[in-house]
């Protein structure tokens, strides 16, 4: 039996077999979110009334929630939410939620490091899972701002982790690109220019390289960050023709 599957990695929405389906309103997403957010623990209805309205919640909180909570059963099934005490719990496989089954699946790719192929396999199966920024519109509301946070962090390790992959096997050329986006929106990440660096002296563009050492340091001088003795002497691997050693965090 396939069953639904709750999404944050994007907007706020349930997966059915036939299909995405979208969720109510703006409030009723940000019940579904916090209760992904805690799920396999039961979630206070104070917490889920401060997420809804702040420390003003209004006299008819309660009935406004359970309606929410109603409407959530609508589409998840009936048994899927259920009432614990004061709280509520999303009661579905952890795996069904693909914030949990991304975490799992970053979990197995650093224990299969020392296999590029399938690490990168596993890499390139978890951030599939993406759809945009966490919790979509709800991304920047204060309930959901640290855990978009932390799960894009953990977004950029994995693709750090894939690319690392692809060098094992030898894909230099095949990441440069990529890599060269990802300096744009992230260009104080040193690790990223660090693998560039490597892909361009690893398919033979030393001068590339280089150039990339040196908008480096210049980066790095702008945030008033001296650059380490690793990048003098990755200049130097690579003025002197050398095979570079990579750098792994």
């Amino acid at each position: 039996m396939v069953e639904d599957t709750v999404r944050v990695l994007g907007p706020v929405d349930v997966m059915t077999p036939n299909g995405p389906r979208r969720v109510g309103g703006l409030q009723a997403r940000a019940v579904l979110a916090t209760l992904a957010i805690g799920a396999g623990h039961a979630v206070s209805v104070d917490l889920l009334h401060q997420t809804l309205w702040g420390d003003h919640p209004p006299e008819s909180a309660d009935n406004t929630l359970q309606s929410y909570v109603s409407d959530l059963r609508r589409i998840l099934g009936a048994e899927a939410i259920k009432r614990v005490d004061h709280a509520y719990e999303l009661d579905i496989d952890p795996q069904n939620i693909d914030a949990v089954h991304f975490e799992t699946l970053v979990g197995q790719a650093i224990v299969a490091k020392d296999d590029p192929a399938e690490c990168l396999r596993i890499c390139r199966v978890a951030l599939a899972l993406w759809r945009g920024r966490p919790f979509g519109d709800l991304a920047a509301d204060e309930p959901f701002r640290l855990e978009a946070y932390r799960l894009d962090e953990l977004r950029l390790v994995t693709m750090e982790l894939g690319i690392e992959a692809e060098l094992a096997l030898g894909n230099h050329e095949l990441v440069v690109s990529e890599l060269e986006v990802a300096i744009e929106e992230h260009p104080y990440r040193e690790h990223l220019w660090y693998l560039l660096i490597e892909a361009l002296a690893g398919c033979g563009r030393r001068v590339e390289a280089l150039r990339a050492c040196r908008r480096l340091r210049t980066v790095l001088a702008e945030v008033g960050v001296q650059a380490t003795d690793d990048l003098q002497a990755i200049e130097h691997q690579i003025l002197e023709g050398h095979v570079l050693e990579p750098v792994r965090k």
